[in-house]
């Protein structure tokens, strides 16, 4: 009975907490667990032997989800014991090898990648859009159904959760809509193994030649669309929050990468003003970054340029690195541009959007 009381207790509060449906079920059947092997009976002494008997069964790598739900269930209800043993309850971290393409890349696996779709073989291209375009994981992927897919959303049945179908993988993916079957299937028509998905990765890295320190994989293409929403959205939590992750380590991770080697540094909306001054008075009385690029001044995402002033008739400005090879991919998409000899910036038109790329 007292086992049943506490363990409500934890569904209860856990069911308030932004996670997913799969980590909110394991983190009951784990605290239920530990209140099993504790008989109810929660103080620091029957958390020790609780530890002690995970640390002799388990290898440090299985470690954390005993511990991180056994953390979240003490910290709530007994923050004194919590307090005893938290310095116990640390995981051990292995320092990853953190691996990322630039976006001009990811476009040359895409590119390769519809040239075989056009061929006949739509496998690649579902694969690599779905991971790095919409950012789907290995396990979402190899379960996703044409049944899946309604109203121009993709609906993740184990998250209980939609993403969006967005240009230009919406052309492959709509076509399976309303079908009762696998997007990536085997011969007779069965999902396939996450395994699978890795091993077509690898060849169409060969195919396209991109270096990189490890195979290429479901999960470094899924880092391309979250970078995307870094470079779009200044709130990392957002981001945190759209692609289901507990913290906020890995978009930092991310984050770094596009500052310190990203090609695509960021993208900033253009307000033209009358006088530059009192907008960066206003923002420097707040304690408010401002930082200066060639004559505009950047707040968040957006660049404050004086009327008349470099830039000030454009509309959008994309900071990049690699300025000739944008240019060419830019221009490879079927828009003009326009730059002068040892500039270090282009313009496009796209419509009546005058957008410009420049290298920083």
């Amino acid at each position: 009975m007292l086992i049943q009381k506490e363990l409500q207790n934890f569904v209860n509060y856990v069911s308030t907490q932004k996670v997913s449906d799969k980590t909110r079920k394991n983190y009951i059947a784990m605290v239920e667990s530990f209140l099993n092997f504790v008989d109810g009976e929660v103080n620091t002494e029957n958390v020790m032997k609780w530890i002690e008997k995970i640390r002799s069964t388990y290898k440090p790598t299985a470690w954390r989800q005993y511990f991180v739900p056994l953390r979240s269930f003490l910290q709530r209800f007994y923050p004194l014991v919590f307090s005893e043993v938290v310095e116990e309850l640390k995981v051990p971290y292995k320092k990853a090898n953190y691996e990322m393409i630039s976006f001009l890349d990811f476009w040359k696996l895409y590119e390769e990648a519809e040239k075989m779709a056009k061929k006949g073989n739509e496998k690649y291209v579902l694969l690599v859009g779905l991971a790095g375009i919409l950012g789907l994981k290995s396990g979402e992927i190899v379960e996703l159904k044409g049944t899946d897919i309604k109203n121009g959303k993709i609906y993740v049945q184990s998250d209980n959760t939609y993403v969006d179908i967005i240009p230009p993988i919406d052309k492959w993916i709509y076509k399976y809509e309303g079908k009762d079957e696998y997007l990536i299937s085997t011969a007779d028509g069965n999902p396939v193994k996450p395994s699978y998905l890795a091993l077509m990765l690898r060849g169409l890295q060969k195919k396209t030649d991109i270096k990189l320190g490890k195979p290429l994989s479901v999960e470094i293409l899924r880092n391309v669309a979250i970078g995307k929403h870094v470079i779009s959205q200044p709130s990392l939590p957002y981001v945190m929050d759209l692609f289901k992750y507990n913290s906020t380590k890995t978009i930092e991770d991310i984050a770094r990468y596009m500052s310190e080697s990203g090609d695509l540094r960021t993208i900033l909306s253009v307000e033209v003003v009358d006088d530059i001054q009192p907008i960066v008075e206003f923002f420097s009385k707040l304690s408010i970054p401002v930082r200066k690029i060639e004559h505009a001044y950047i707040v968040s995402r957006t660049a404050y340029i004086r009327k008349g002033e470099k830039f000030s008739r454009l509309n959008t400005i994309f900071v990049v690195r690699n300025l000739d090879e944008w240019q060419k991919f830019v221009e490879k998409l079927g828009y003009e541009t326009k730059r002068k000899p040892g500039e270090n910036y282009f313009i496009t038109l796209v419509g009546k959007l005058r957008v410009g790329f420049l290298e920083v």
